[in-house]
């Protein structure tokens, strides 16, 4: 299979606020006088957003080959047969890249929206319209395949609150204790 090539500055980007975050954390944590349940809860619940940031910038992606064009979002991947692609989408406006399929159902490609692109969104489209237009009908066909991502987003999501939680629980019994 055949991956498009991610916008690098989205890429760079997510990197690049990953590390400040984490440079941040360690130094918090490093000047931290005295560890209380609230401090280390705020650290923990900046890792996680951290984590989710990054796992919203670098997990998307498209690849493809002859029969079929695989599109993994945050929250599904998406294996579609070509002959089920009816038209490619960019909407201007929301800066959003999306197939249309057999029976109008629309199914986005977050790996290249949202994102400044600067017209490199075009690019993207000619290369897929390229690979639809030389597709073969043999092979995989039907409907398209979505399979859910693992859990692992709603972990990461429900950390903090969590964590949040038996902070605040923690700071509550030790203030009603003499």
């Amino acid at each position: 299979m055949r991956r498009i090539r991610p916008w690098r500055d989205r890429q760079v980007v997510a990197a690049l606020a990953i590390v400040v975050v984490a440079g941040g954390m360690a130094l918090g944590i490093r000047s931290l006088p005295e560890w209380t349940v609230v401090k280390v809860s705020g650290l923990i619940s900046l890792l996680s957003l951290v984590a989710f940031a990054g796992r919203v910038q670098l997990v998307p992606l498209v690849r493809y080959d002859r029969t079929v064009v695989v599109i993994r979002n945050l929250y599904r991947t998406y294996e579609i047969p070509w002959q089920a692609v009816r038209r490619l989408n960019w909407d201007a406006r929301s800066g959003s890249l999306s197939l249309t399929l057999d029976g109008r159902r629309i199914i986005p490609v977050e790996a290249f929206s949202r994102w400044p692109s600067f017209g490199r969104h075009r690019k993207v489209i000619e290369e897929l319209e390229r690979a639809r237009e030389q597709r073969s009908d043999a092979g995989h066909a039907g409907e398209p395949t979505v399979v859910p991502a693992p859990g692992i987003v709603e972990l990461i999501l429900a950390v903090p609150i969590v964590v949040a939680v038996v902070a605040l629980l923690v700071k509550g019994v030790t203030a009603l204790l003499p």
